[in-house]
């Protein structure tokens, strides 16, 4: 089963109301700093916290999300433009699964494989190992029909085991 997500309608408008907001906090950082003759400083802070907002917007609003699984695998492709990022997890190496809350115990760092920046509500948290023994967490937001299908094989592994 194969699957693609991007970012639509409703992540543009959130991204330009974020957009707006950190505007008006940035004003309000290069007012307060051109009192004291140091405006200098509020525009660097300013340049830092728009290109910090670009990196999520394109690494997650203006990414193509590819899922498949296929077999014993689970295939995920983050695409922005022609630089690809893939991470192949096999069933058999998911230690846990958690919907729409991030457990204590999930790994530090995952790769995160979904649009969404803010909330939880639809991400599925996979913590797996990999084939040299190494423990890694990946969130990625699949539909209801996909995120079956993943825990029907992971039964289905643990059976056959």
């Amino acid at each position: 089963m194969k699957e693609e997500l991007t970012g639509g309608y409703k992540e543009f408008g959130i991204a330009m109301a974020i957009a707006a907001v950190l505007y008006l906090i940035c004003y309000i950082i290069v007012e307060i700093t051109g009192l004291w003759n140091y405006r200098f400083i509020g525009a660097a802070v300013s340049i830092i916290i728009f290109c910090v907002f670009g990196f999520y917007v394109m690494t997650r609003y203006s990414a193509r999300f590819t899922y498949e699984l296929k077999g014993n695998r689970l295939r995920i492709n983050r695409m922005i433009g022609k630089r690809n990022k893939e991470i192949e997890v096999r069933i058999s190496g998911i230690e846990a699964m958690y919907f729409g809350y991030k457990p204590s115990s999930f790994p530090k760092r995952p790769y995160m494989m979904r649009k969404s920046i803010i909330r939880n509500k639809h991400s599925l948290f996979i913590a797996f190992k990999t084939k040299h023994g190494e423990r890694l967490g990946v969130v990625i937001e699949p539909s209801d029909k996909l995120r079956k299908k993943i825990q029907m094989q992971r039964n289905k592994v643990e059976i056959d085991d």
